[in-house]
């Protein structure tokens, strides 16, 4: 039984550890990604004419932000396709690594990431251009982080079954080889992916569809169910490196909500209190989905050094609601020992203000609130500014603090035991 155990554990080397290529690659990779969030935030918050400072400030009569908010759009571009692509290659980098039956030195490794790199720019190729007589071969931090560790995995797969079939250690063959068979993949799965009628990414595409809005449930239900695709979306790494927190102000049930307001010039007895803005938007997303600002704090308070230095970094682009920097950061895509308090926390804090609007301690937020506003401040705005509704918004995020923190010290003590069990 262990003989036969042995041998397809050999046969199939290469499925191992592949979680760990994962990790591996989205850490060496996340400096390039929070560089290009700080640009993201600075833009989105303060040079856009919809951002929270350009309004607040009243900016609009400084002219010369238009050119600074396009370069700083472009720069958060750059940095997010260097990543997407640094990701890509180091993913399958690291996953040849583990295949040590076959790789005995470097050259296969780099064979791995250049067929990875030819998959991800056929795949990105954009329709050809007639005018100018050219292709664009531009990532534009589109892809998700899923599809670019995908991408990844398929050329160390590429190149680790060219391997097995040819033996040859020729490296001219073997480049061609891989060459041919990385553009045959890449440019069957953009075929595929034409044919759907789908953009050049078929998980990017798909995100748009997928809202709970547009069915007549309880609100309270529609904001829980769409809570948990967020964080499964989340857990599973399907979110763009920019990936900002969905705005539900132009919901169809706030927009009644809205009407009423503005016609009795009151937040009380509304058609709809309990809906996607007023649940969902304006508590359960504090630092984007899943509510990463109270986790960000947990590991600020008990988290490893090098843990916490990741947290530092990423506290104003999570404020922000930009998280994708932090989830890179640390071992959260695919980490089943953190899938529940990614579920819980936002759906404590949606049921707690479902429960406090219903008993009139709480006015729901009905106004739509400029982009990229603090995470603390959504609500608060969303009421013309109610200071019980900030309370209450604090109150939520020292709940959700406390449904993360027996997790992160669970996750710690397991990390500790490996690394003494590995050093004894």
């Amino acid at each position: 039984m262990s003989f036969h155990c042995f041998k397809l554990r050999k046969k199939f080397i290469f499925l191992i550890h592949w979680r760990q290529s994962c990790w591996q690659s989205l850490q060496l990779s996340a400096p390039l990604l929070v560089l290009g969030l700080f640009f993201e935030a600075l833009n989105s918050s303060c040079l856009q004419p919809s951002s929270f400072f350009y309004q607040i400030l009243n900016l609009r009569k400084w002219h010369w932000l238009i050119e600074v908010a396009a370069a700083t759009s472009a720069l958060s571009q750059i940095c997010f396709s260097a990543f997407l692509l640094f990701l890509c290659m180091t993913t399958a980098s690291f996953q040849m690594q583990q295949c040590r039956s076959i790789v005995s030195n470097r050259s296969e490794m780099l064979q791995s990431s250049l067929a990875a790199v030819l998959l991800l720019l056929t795949i990105s190729y954009s329709h050809r251009i007639f005018s100018i007589g050219a292709g664009l071969n531009w990532l534009g931090g589109q892809a998700t982080l899923l599809e670019s560790i995908l991408v990844g995995l398929l050329g160390a797969g590429t190149c680790y079954g060219l391997h097995r079939l040819f033996k040859r250690k020729n490296w001219t063959l073997q480049l061609w080889q891989i060459t041919l068979a990385a553009l045959l993949e890449g440019g069957l799965i953009r075929e595929v992916n034409h044919f759907l009628q789908y953009d050049h990414w078929f998980i990017a595409s798909s995100l748009s569809r997928l809202s709970l809005g547009n069915y007549q449930l309880p609100g309270i239900v529609t904001a829980s169910g769409q809570s948990i695709l967020n964080t499964l979306l989340l857990w599973v790494g399907a979110i763009s490196p920019g990936n900002i927190a969905a705005d539900f102000s132009d919901d169809a049930a706030n927009s009644v909500n809205l009407a009423a307001a503005l016609t009795k010039n009151s937040l009380k007895d509304l058609p709809q209190p309990l809906n996607l803005h007023s649940l969902l938007g304006s508590y359960a997303l504090l630092g984007g989905t899943s509510q990463l600002l109270a986790l960000l704090l947990v590991v600020l308070l008990v988290g490893k050094q090098q843990q916490q230095k990741i947290a530092k970094l990423n506290i104003i682009p999570v404020f922000f609601n930009l998280n994708s920097g932090f989830l890179a950061g640390l071992p959260i895509f695919f980490n089943w020992q953190l899938l529940c308090p990614l579920l819980l926390a936002p759906l404590a804090s949606i049921w707690l203000a479902a429960a406090a609007i219903n008993f009139n301690f709480l006015p729901p937020a009905v106004y739509p609130i400029p982009n990229s506003t603090p995470a603390l401040l959504g609500a608060f705005m969303g009421t013309d500014g109610s200071w019980r509704v900030l309370v209450f918004t604090l109150l939520l995020l020292l709940i959700s603090m406390l449904i993360y923190y027996p997790f992160v010290k669970a996750t710690l003590s397991r990390q500790t035991l490996k690394e003494a069990a590995t050093f004894a």
